[in-house]
């Protein structure tokens, strides 16, 4: 068996492969052997039939499992012999039926992981903003839980800031009526009864802060700038003007910070409360700041090195981000014809999501076969527990799952990549610095 390479693109091989024409007998011998034990001819037992009445009515058949059989061992041995390592799924290549007397040769087009330097990933630099949870934090949190048990009263007052006002609302757009320009766009064009906060951006941008002042039965045009990413493109960028007729305002009422408020969340006293709260915040300010720093490592890494990607691996993580961003608009109740609006942008910020993906998961694979980081069994099999549990399964189904599905590799992949995050955030240079006021 004769074996060359060519060089189709960076990742990228033409595999060629070559047969003898005493390998291509041996291999026609064989399949012919498996027929005639296993095939029935009339007039004979179960593979009794002589070899020439067999190879008569099951040439066909025989010459091309001889051929399926020997494009599989050849690609082995190829693969071997070259030590290479394909990922994504090999294409055979359209090659020339096998005659017995004759050469056979085929070509598969493989795509390879890309060839690369690692980079140095030790020392790399990290600014961690630390925030530090305190009264202040614990009261702006607490005052969220309150709002969630508010009660509304009607007053004859003014509206003011944080009041809920119940209007009426006609919409136009350059002084067209917008359900003309946008017919879909039902809860923008016009309301009746339409509960809205007066606070920033609650509905549209500047629309609220204009209801600041007016009482029921008041009348007012309202006038805002709809944003240049707007939802409805028709609209973006453009000035609109709302009629708009107050029918109630109502003044937000917040429950007494007591006790009885606390037992509304599942404790006792307030002061329990305000420890969880604590608790919870202090929890969330770790988890960002751990994202935060995760994300500054792999920006870093992603700075420090630069390669092609196999095709066939960029296109399938591309269709899954783009295919994420499709399923998370439609759970929002985003109108289709939107979506396909937006689909070239969509696409675009999906492939350029997923080659950094697929980049970072090749660097982090180097990194782990540098620092012989593995999957224990052990932590197999705390990882597949825990992920049975989450998933509400039971084990062994949720094992058996996995055994069809090939998952055993992610699981592996996932623990390794968790041990390659830890180290190099192990050996990460950390500036801190105090959060932001506003973070």
């Amino acid at each position: 068996m004769n074996v060359s390479l060519v060089d189709l693109a960076p990742c990228k091989k033409l595999l060629k492969v070559e047969y003898g024409t005493e390998e291509v007998s041996a291999a026609i011998e064989e399949a012919a052997s498996l027929y005639q034990k296993n095939v029935t001819v009339p007039g004979f037992r179960a593979g009794k039939a002589p070899r020439e009445q067999v190879l008569n009515l099951h040439g066909k058949a025989i010459h091309q499992r001889a051929s399926q059989n020997l494009v599989e061992k050849g690609f082995q041995e190829a693969i071997k012999k070259e030590n290479l390592k394909p990922v994504g799924n090999p294409r055979l290549e359209e090659d020339a039926p096998l005659e017995n007397g004759k050469p056979f040769s085929f070509n598969i087009t493989i795509e390879l992981a890309p060839n690369f330097e690692l980079p140095e990933y030790k020392g790399l630099p990290v600014t961690l903003e630390k925030h530090v949870i305190g009264d202040e934090q614990v009261n702006k949190a607490i005052l969220v839980l309150q709002e969630r048990m508010c009660s509304y009263k009607d007053t004859d007052r003014s509206a003011q800031e944080k009041d809920v006002v119940v209007v009426n609302y006609t919409g136009s757009c350059e002084g067209k009526p917008i359900n003309e320009i946008v017919p879909t766009a039902q809860r923008i064009a016009k309301a009746d009864n339409f509960w809205v906060r007066i606070a920033k951006d609650s509905f549209l941008p500047g629309f609220t802060e204009q209801l600041v002042g007016l009482k029921a039965g008041d009348k007012k045009t309202v006038t805002i700038d709809f944003p240049a990413d707007f939802v409805e493109p028709e609209l973006a960028g453009k000035k609109g003007s709302f009629e708009i007729t107050v029918v109630l305002v109502k003044e937000v009422e917040l429950p007494a910070l007591d006790d009885k408020f606390a037992g509304l969340y599942g404790v006792k006293t307030l002061e329990e409360l305000k420890t969880r709260v604590h608790s919870d915040l202090e929890q969330d300010a770790r988890y960002k700041e751990k994202q935060s720093i995760e994300a500054q490592i792999a920006k870093a890494l992603l700075e420090k090195v630069n390669f092609e990607l196999p095709d066939s691996l960029l296109e399938l993580e591309t269709a899954e981000l783009v295919e994420r961003v499709l399923q998370q608009n439609r759970e929002r109740k985003v109108r289709e014809e939107v979506i396909q609006r937006g689909m070239p942008e969509i696409k675009a910020n999906a492939e350029k999501q997923a080659a950094s993906n697929l980049k970072l998961n090749f660097i982090f694979g180097k990194i782990a076969e540098a620092e012989k980081l593995k999957a224990s069994e052990e932590e197999m099999r705390t990882r597949i527990t825990i992920l049975a549990q989450m998933n509400k399964v039971p084990l062994q189904k949720f094992v058996k799952r996995l055994q069809e599905n090939r998952g055993f590799n992610q699981v592996a992949s996932e623990i390794v990549r968790g041990k390659v995050v830890e180290l190099l955030k192990l050996h990460s240079v950390v500036k801190e610095v105090p959060a932001q006021a506003n973070a």
